[in-house]
């Protein structure tokens, strides 16, 4: 797994200590991710009320449904192109050549969206943010599990660390940028999201050949000549299959959201499938990892529901809290105004509280910690539950509005699970991963992102006739009752994973 033999701390067998007991090239990414984090959910916190607000009040004025459906396909698509962008790392560019490029896309992305371009600027952007994410996300979080020598033990806490990085530019982004929604002034919000990436990728330039040594600098299983020329006719193939849909859908007057929703569901559902079939019928792939892929399949699906109801957060829960909550948080007496954005700032600001935490359990109980498919069920559950919340109190109130403090509630429980379960999935799909899909094993555990999120451009057109707290019941009992079930095959799942804890 870890073929960059020239890198200093793994060539003379001592794990390096530079970064808070960490490697140094973690303190690099950590930034990084910081910035590109900050770039990306300043943005998203902006974007889908740009989408609804009338024109009048700077947005698009496109229906509240479509705009929250739109979010979930545009998070779907920028997820399934890390399958893309994790085999473009493996098989052309290398890890650190594929973060470079996906940067700059995001920078352009974002640059578009600043733009007063209407419609046509929203998805132009949307097309540079969706490749540029999907070079740039799975290869800098496989970056981060390369920079450990094997089996050490503190690839998880770094994992965890990294995930701080994260959070620390989610939590950030929305607070400043919540001021540019009430004027409509989204435009200058998503001009300082373009300049929060440009920083990222200056630090990634200046520092990351002194500090990453040779990780990720070539690509594990370069193409030969043959397949250069077979790859390309296949791109070319697709790129004009899709440009030939496009036309006939357009004369045909065919082509509409409705559509693109559909494609990207069957998409979403058909390629981790796919995935799991290559991987486990290569020849490439030892029966010890064929049988610690089949174990990830569970996994997976765990990721799947809990990303689903993760992700709504941002959306769904987001609009549902503006209108039926008092909007004010009420902390011993003292009633805190909250701003439409501040919402995304929940979840970040209690995985950082928690994440130290979370990190220094996993740390005192070494080798005792709870198995990996343990932390996954934990983490669905917990997601399951605080949806459950939410329903419970939306009946209760009996249409009334209730205090914000639920909704703030269910974040953090959501939070706990996702501690539980997303570092951790990083840190599987590095285990778990095939020599020979060492990026592309970080792309498929992106990938539950995709699906989840591709069910939910479908799912959220639920609203409407299940009514709120009954679509946030049915999203709970849904995720609860498989997780269950999933606890019984625990024992099984630990004996396929072959060694790996």
């Amino acid at each position: 797994m870890h073929n960059d033999s020239t890198y200093k701390q793994q060539l003379d067998g001592i794990p390096q200590k530079g970064f808070f007991g960490h490697p140094r090239g973690l303190g690099v990414l950590f930034f990084v991710e910081f910035w590109e984090r900050f770039s990306y959910y300043g943005m998203r916190a902006l974007l889908i009320f740009y989408m609804y607000f009338t024109v009048t009040k700077g947005g698009l004025g496109i229906d509240e449904t479509t705009a929250q459906s739109i979010m979930s396909i545009y998070g779907s698509l920028i997820f399934m192109t890390s399958v893309l962008g994790g085999w473009v790392a493996d098989r052309i560019t290398g890890t650190r050549g594929a973060t470079i490029i996906g940067a700059v896309l995001i920078i352009v992305g974002h640059v578009c969206l600043s733009l007063p371009l209407g419609i046509s600027g929203l998805f132009l952007s949307m097309f540079f943010i969706i490749v540029g994410s999907g070079l740039m996300k799975p290869n800098i979080s496989n970056i981060v599990g390369r920079l450990y020598p094997k089996d050490d033990k503190r690839m998880d806490a770094g994992f965890v660390i990294f995930y701080m990085a994260v959070n620390s530019g989610a939590l950030v982004a929305p607070a400043i940028l919540n001021q540019f929604i009430d004027g409509g002034n989204f435009h200058i919000g998503f001009s300082i999201a373009a300049f929060g990436m440009l920083l990222g990728l200056i630090w990634y330039v200046l520092f990351n050949r002194k500090n990453l040594g040779q990780v990720g600098m070539a690509p594990s299983n370069p193409l030969t000549k043959d397949e250069r020329k077979k790859y390309i006719s296949i791109f070319a193939g697709m790129i004009a299959l899709i440009i030939i849909v496009i036309i006939v859908a357009s004369l045909t007057h065919t082509l509409s959201f409705n559509l693109v929703s559909v494609t990207v569901l069957i998409l979403g559902i058909a390629l981790p499938i796919a995935y799991f079939i290559i991987m486990t019928r290569s020849k490439e792939v030892s029966d010890d990892e064929r049988s610690r892929v089949f174990a990830f399949i569970p996994l997976f699906v765990l990721g799947v529901l809990f990303w689903s109801i993760q992700e709504q957060g941002s959306n769904v829960l987001n609009i549902y809290a503006i209108k039926h909550s008092d909007m004010s948080l009420n902390i011993f007496g003292w009633h805190i105004p909250f701003g439409m954005a501040i919402f995304q700032s929940i979840n970040p600001l209690f995985i950082l509280l928690f994440a130290p935490v979370v990190s220094a359990i996993w740390k005192k109980l070494g080798t005792k910690q709870p198995t990996l498919p343990t932390k996954f069920v934990l983490g669905a559950i917990l997601a399951g539950v605080s949806y459950l919340l939410v329903a419970g109190v939306g009946h209760a109130s009996g249409g009334a509005q209730f205090s914000v403090n639920w909704i703030v509630l269910s974040y953090i429980i959501c939070v706990i699970g996702e501690l539980c379960l997303s570092p951790t999935g990083n840190s599987a799909a590095v285990k778990l991963a095939p020599k020979a899909f060492n990026s592309q094993m970080m792309s498929l555990w992106l990938l539950t992102n995709a699906t989840a999120q591709a069910i939910n451009g479908t799912l959220v057109k639920l609203r409407a006739p299940l009514g709120d707290n009954n679509y946030f019941l049915f999203l709970g009992v849904i995720t609860v009752v498989i997780s269950l079930v999933v606890i019984a095959f625990i024992p099984r799942i630990v004996k396929g994973m072959r060694g790996v804890r």
